[in-house]
């Protein structure tokens, strides 16, 4: 049994899957077992890099979906298809700094009580062309984070899943993603192991969180959720924060669906500080403050 599990969930993104490939291959730490989940997709250029990683030392399992059910359920199909101690969602278009998983497993390992860890990641916005990938300009993507709070995830989610490695007695403890979510799966599945337990922090920038701001229509594939499905975003983010608030109220609870809705509300004054200032008349230096401290 590898020590990690890191699962990757690809489909028809032939540019993206080389450098995810790399990414993997060139960790520090080699105790690990790299799962494409190919979720019905074209199998050759998958097959192709699983054979490259094969060549470079890492062992590989290769899943070929012939349905779509959304990536939460791929990524429970290939967590499901292997044993470790610990896991990580690896999407095929983000990266790692080499010593990401090193960094991660030595912190997990020197602090048993945590159910993981995160470290700070790296926001790099790219375009797609005819003939791949463009870089465009990074920046720090959640630098600001001192540690992982309920009170921080509850506004909005803080940290994307290539920065989160966990225990996989806690993805058995959640009950792993929950599938019935088209998006905000890995949100949800934070939350809800950060309700049962504490989450570390490495402040190191090992994650990179790769973002296309736009797409063109002849490489829509290409796309992120949060950029091109924004307004879907929107929508479900209601409903789950709706949801979760019933479920409270139905059961006659203070839980995570007051907790959200807390959330919300402090979200709002974040985002509305320039008018608050006004209303509140706090001093011009503190809201300065306050925007630095949440990047808005």
């Amino acid at each position: 049994m590898k020590r990690v599990a890191v699962i990757t969930r690809t489909k028809d993104r032939p540019f993206m899957l080389p450098r995810a490939r790399l990414s993997v291959e060139r960790q520090t730490f080699k105790d690990l077992v790299w799962v494409v989940v190919n979720d019905a997709g074209t199998c050759a250029h998958v097959e192709d890099n699983a054979a490259l990683a094969r060549q470079g030392g890492v062992e590989v399992v290769v899943i070929h979906r012939e349905h779509s059910e959304g990536m939460e359920a791929a990524s429970n199909a290939g967590i499901h298809s292997v044993d470790s101690e610990f896991v990580v969602i690896h999407d095929d278009d983000d990266s790692w700094e080499p010593e990401f998983l090193e960094r991660c497993i030595d912190y997990l390992d020197n602090n048993p009580e945590y159910y993981g860890v995160i470290t700070h990641s790296r926001a790099i916005f790219e375009r797609v062309e005819e003939t791949g990938v463009v870089e465009l300009k990074r920046s720090p993507y959640n630098a600001y984070l001192e540690s992982v709070q309920i009170a921080d995830l509850v506004q909005q989610n803080s940290y994307a899943p290539i920065s989160f490695l966990y225990r996989r007695a806690a993805y058995d403890a959640v009950g792993g993603y929950n599938e019935k979510l088209p998006v905000l799966g890995d949100w949800d599945f934070n939350l809800r192991i950060l309700m049962m337990g504490d989450i570390g922090l490495v402040p190191e920038m090992l994650a990179n969180y790769h973002i296309r701001e736009s797409v063109a229509p002849a490489h829509g594939v290409y796309g992120n959720s949060i950029t091109t499905g924004a307004t879907g975003h929107i929508i479900r983010d209601a409903e789950y924060r709706n949801h979760k608030l019933r479920e409270d109220l139905a059961k006659g609870q203070v839980g995570l669906g007051f907790l959200l809705v807390q959330g919300r509300q402090a979200l709002r004054i974040v985002r509305g500080v320039d008018s608050m200032s006004n209303v509140m008349r706090l001093p011009q230096r503190v809201w300065r403050r306050i925007k630095l401290k949440f990047q808005v």
